[in-house]
């Protein structure tokens, strides 16, 4: 390299170094270039990430706009169907006023059995937490106390040693010694000591202070569950004595019923009014969309569960004993008051007293699928709700003017019924 004098302004001239290297050269005029560049794209970076902030907040608003349009109409949507469920539920009722005084008076009384079920119901699911939170407590007031014990014991083990160190005062001890070193030493133990002592006197005060809120809580949440238990079993007794006023109606019913003939005609009318019942709702339920699932209804054939924990009896497509009329689902035989799942995601399209099914509810779960669950002793959910799977939706019952206890399960496509053991294969636990 060799050194260049360069003229500037003022005629004065200043000594620059030249270099020799090409490489080095084409280096600094591409550091010069890239500093250049780097200098536009500093000016221009700001403004394009100013830009593009606004798109992005103008967007976003559009997005929130439409979510909160979507979420407007989605309850639009819903409470149409209400209104068109509510209407469909009042033509059938006008439809099924020529039933006899009987039937009427058995209707009511399952209607109040179902208000006594879904209150013992809810009582009971509170109770079982109840149980869970005292027994927690227990286990936390005993490992409190055993830690309370061995708390104790280290302190009395302190207190002795204490004791071991000498009977004279904290002063006294400082002025028997006579090195310097000895009397830093004694009083950096002796300081160590009172420390770790009042450490473990404030940790037994704290796990004293924690056994006496543990009683509290245990106090309070025995006498708790004792009102619960309590009301639990007035619930009860409430629905006993309703159950047995309905098996009284149930049993003169089944005597106004005699004649085979009669009870055909009942069967078939049943069976063509909820078959009106379901077409009306699939037409009603078309407009409505159906929440996404991660698998659509029809890819779950032969995994799902059934809806209740019981003995399935498979009496799809079967003579009844009537004859002329098939069975269109299965009966699922179960102890009074089992819960009843949802056997996939859905929305309950209706949810009420229908004559010959009893308490029913219908879960429509896209694409012209539908699941039916019949004879209910209470239903836990109304119209319009969506339900995910295995969700308790009612208690198995005898509503319907039954006997015996008994859950009625189908599976509907297009209207059509579908062998519920073609889909259901796993017993519920």
């Amino acid at each position: 390299m060799h050194y260049k004098y360069t003229k500037c302004r003022g005629g004065f001239y200043y000594k620059s170094i030249r270099l020799i290297n090409e490489d080095t050269a084409v280096s600094s005029r591409q550091s010069y270039s890239n500093r250049q560049h780097s200098f536009r794209y500093s000016v221009f970076f700001p403004r394009f990430s100013i830009l593009l902030i606004l798109l992005l907040l103008t967007a976003s608003s559009h997005i929130l706009a439409a979510a909160k349009s979507k979420g407007q109409l989605q309850q639009q949507e819903l409470t149409q169907l209400r209104q068109d469920i509510s209407a469909l539920k009042n033509k059938l009722k006008k439809q099924q006023n020529e039933k006899t005084q009987l039937e009427k008076e058995v209707q009511q009384a399952e209607q109040a059995i179902a208000d006594n079920a879904r209150q013992f119901f809810s009582t009971q699911q509170q109770i079982t937490p109840l149980n869970n939170s005292l027994s927690e407590l227990n286990k936390k007031l005993s490992q409190n106390s055993q830690n309370l014990i061995v708390q104790q014991q280290l302190l009395s083990g302190q207190l002795q040693a204490s004791y071991a160190i000498g009977r004279q005062e904290y002063i006294k001890l400082l002025l028997n010694q006579q090195n310097p070193a000895t009397i830093s030493r004694i009083m950096t133990y002796y300081d160590y000591f009172n420390k770790a002592r009042s450490q473990q006197i404030a940790r037994v005060n704290s796990l004293l202070q924690n056994i006496i809120n543990d009683k509290q809580q245990i106090s309070l949440t025995t006498q708790t569950l004792q009102d619960k238990q309590y009301q639990l079993q007035q619930e009860k007794k409430s629905l006993q004595e309703k159950q047995a006023e309905r098996n009284t109606l149930v049993t003169k019913l089944n005597q106004d019923i005699i004649s085979k003939d009669k009870k055909l005609a009942n069967l078939l009318k049943d069976k063509k009014n909820l078959t009106l019942l379901i077409n009306k709702l699939k037409k009603a339920l078309d407009d409505i969309p159906v929440l996404p699932t991660e698998k659509p209804f029809s890819k779950q054939r032969g995994k799902l569960y059934w809806p209740a924990k019981g003995k399935v009896k498979k009496l799809f497509n079967h003579w009844r004993s009537v004859g002329k009329v098939k069975w269109q689902g299965n009966i699922i035989r179960a102890i009074e008051g089992t819960p009843v799942h949802t056997i996939s995601n859905g929305r309950i399209a209706y949810s009420d007293w229908l004559r010959g099914y009893g308490l029913i509810t219908i879960i429509d779960h896209g694409d012209g699928y539908m699941s039916l669950y019949g004879h209910n002793q209470t239903l836990l959910k109304e119209e319009g709700d969506w339900v995910e799977n295995n969700e308790i939706i009612a208690t198995v019952g005898s509503s319907g003017g039954l006997k015996s206890v008994g859950l009625y399960f189908e599976i509907r496509h297009n209207g059509k019924p579908s062998n519920p053991s073609r889909w259901c294969k796993k017993q519920r636990r």
